[in-house]
């Protein structure tokens, strides 16, 4: 029982944590914003893992970032590509 609630508020904390700001929009970018549920549900076995995050935000168009998420859930690193193929 104790370990259910431990992870509902360990759960609670990381959708509202802020992750980073994307430097193409300035949006700010919280957990709740990324699928941080498959993440902590999956086993993962190498970190930092590479999260691909895309969004639309005021006159900025859809654009993409890719997020090295660390085994705390805390951004290393993240990168811009300049091109998008969906």
């Amino acid at each position: 029982m104790q370990k259910t609630i431990q992870k509902s508020q360990t759960r609670a904390i990381l959708m509202r944590k802020l992750m980073t700001i994307c430097p193409v929009c300035g949006k700010l970018i919280f957990g709740r914003d990324i699928d941080l549920d498959s993440i902590y549900k999956s086993e993962v076995n190498n970190w930092p893992i590479t999260y691909t995050h895309y969004h639309e935000h005021r006159e900025h168009p859809l654009h993409v970032l890719t997020l090295y998420i660390d085994a705390n859930f805390s951004v290393r690193d993240l990168k811009v590509p300049n091109s998008l193929k969906i």
